[in-house]
């Protein structure tokens, strides 16, 4: 499902306008006719219903009217409430407006909400170019929807919403439904703004097929059916060398879970050979816990991490194996940072940087430059954060302009964990529409870098092993929590369902 910015969806419509001579007016009314087919199912069942438009000044307010038209049209109890002047109506707006005054629906300029109670109230005040605070009279209205105990349709998005960050205003409209026109709004997707907006029915109201041309960078959701082209059952004939071969460089004392995780992640998705580096003090644990992988002691005199000098060690696998991990649990030192470099400036196949692989390039994002291959990383906002030199607080505000800032530099696919997960490459960027709040939890990140190294190492083209990680993580999240609920699941939990959510696209 292709998805839009504010500034695409506004040039959408200048388009379709002013070079393809489409109406303002059809598409208005196109507009306000499917929200009121949208109306009459929600009201199924109500006796009598009594609905309540709110109607800024702009376009969106233009649909409500249309809406109202539509709705008195079928004897709805209706009433339009709305907070401008006549005098502040324009464009097509004051068209469909001025025809609700010549069908003498009941209609108040009032700058205070209503008393009465209502079944329905469709909230047409603001659309996608709003981008700051609500502030009075908006406000009052839009806390008042909120307070009210009816059902709630959001015209185009909900007001209050930031079409592009998912921002969400101090009382924003809480929509049980939002009808969107054309395409979704990239900022519908994330969080907080997903929220805010119920279910979301996106309807054609007569757009042109131009989406291609559109400038900027394309957003779609995640593609469900990448997963049953790409995951299906092996052939009969294969046998573990053909099944694909990770070699993990991750871990250090106290975090050799992190290791353990993304190396059972890699197997459980599917790799034929998992062989996992593990600094030679902390040898057994991973022996232990990796009973179906292999390991390989790398001198670490006591320390229990790994350092430069394990690179000659751990080079002796470069050509064994098809992809490589590296990062998880791997910690802070200096000496690991090197090794770290010297890895990825030297291996000459696809390569997946994960949490503390990605320090090193903090001090230097021009070192990516330098990596031979095809690569993905899979930084959370914090580590994303640390790349740009920003904090996480401001990336989390505006994921979508700090994300086009850091691909304007970045030649490989970016994962940017959060929820929901973006994965980026070029100008391409994907919403993953797997997973929940259960995975607010340490070590399901570890699983997820195990299982995007084991689709790489499966053949998988690099974005799209990115994409499918992502969303077969997510999906069996979603597995788990319907067995135990968010609060109790651990990262372990989804090494156990990975298989069966995998077999349903074999």
């Amino acid at each position: 499902m292709k998805l839009l910015t504010k500034e695409q969806a506004q040039e959408l419509d200048r388009i379709a306008i002013e070079n393809m001579g489409i109406p303002g007016i059809d598409l208005m009314g196109s507009a306000g006719s499917a929200v009121a087919e949208y109306v009459q199912n929600m009201l199924a069942g109500i006796h009598n219903p009594k609905v309540a438009i709110i109607c800024g000044k702009g376009n969106n307010a233009g649909d409500g009217y249309k809406t109202a038209l539509d709705l008195q049209e079928i004897g709805l109890n209706l009433y339009l409430f709305i907070i401008p002047t006549k005098n502040e109506i324009k464009g097509d707006s004051l068209f469909y407006y001025e025809q609700c005054v010549k069908k003498n629906i009941t209609l108040t300029h009032s700058v205070e909400p209503p008393k009465q109670k209502y079944d329905l109230i469709i909230d047409a005040i603001l659309g996608t170019g709003f981008a700051e605070e609500l502030r009075a009279p908006i406000s009052d209205y839009t806390k008042w929807i909120n307070n009210q105990k009816s059902l709630v349709l959001s015209v185009d998005i909900p007001s209050g919403v930031n079409a592009n960050s998912g921002r969400v205003a101090k009382n924003a409209v809480i929509a049980d439904t939002t009808v969107t026109m054309g395409m979704i709004k990239i900022g519908m997707t994330l969080e907080p703004g997903k929220s805010q907006c119920g279910e979301i029915i996106p309807v054609d109201i007569g757009f042109p097929d131009i989406y291609n041309e559109l400038p900027g960078y394309k957003y779609r959701m995640a593609d469900e059916d990448l997963a049953y082209k790409y995951l299906k059952a092996p052939n009969v004939n294969t046998y573990k060398h053909r099944q694909g071969k990770v070699l993990i460089i991750a871990g250090s004392c106290g975090m050799t879970g992190a290791a353990i995780l993304a190396s059972l992640g890699a197997i459980r998705s599917g790799a034929g050979l998992v062989t996992t580096c593990a600094p030679k003090s902390l040898n057994n644990i991973y022996e232990t816990n990796i009973i179906e992988g292999l390991t390989v002691s790398c001198e670490d005199d006591g320390i229990g991490y790994f350092t430069e000098k394990n690179y000659n060690a751990i080079e002796k696998y470069f050509g064994w194996s098809d992809t490589i991990l590296i990062g998880p649990g791997l910690g802070e030192d200096d000496l690991t940072k090197e090794l770290v470099k010297k890895i990825a400036t030297n291996y000459d196949k696809p390569l997946v940087i994960d949490a503390d692989g990605l320090r090193c390039f903090a001090e230097n994002l021009a070192l990516f430059k330098e990596i031979k291959s095809e690569y993905i990383i899979t930084p959370h906002y914090g580590e994303l954060a640390r790349l740009m030199n920003t904090n996480a607080l401001k990336i989390s505000d505006d994921i979508i302009e700090y994300l086009q800032k850091f691909m304007c530099e970045f030649n490989g696919t970016l994962v940017a964990k959060n929820a929901p997960t973006l994965i980026a490459h070029g100008k391409n960027v994907i919403v993953n529409s797997t997973g929940n709040q259960g995975l607010a939890t340490g070590g399901t990140g570890d699983v997820l870098s195990g299982v995007i190294a084991s689709f790489v190492a499966q053949g998988i083209p690099t974005p799209i092993a990115a994409e499918l990680g992502v969303f077969i993580h997510g999906k069996a999240a979603d597995f788990v929590a319907e067995q135990k609920g968010y609060r109790g699941m651990i990262a372990s939990d989804l090494l156990d369902v990975l298989p069966q959510t995998i077999m349903i696209y074999e």
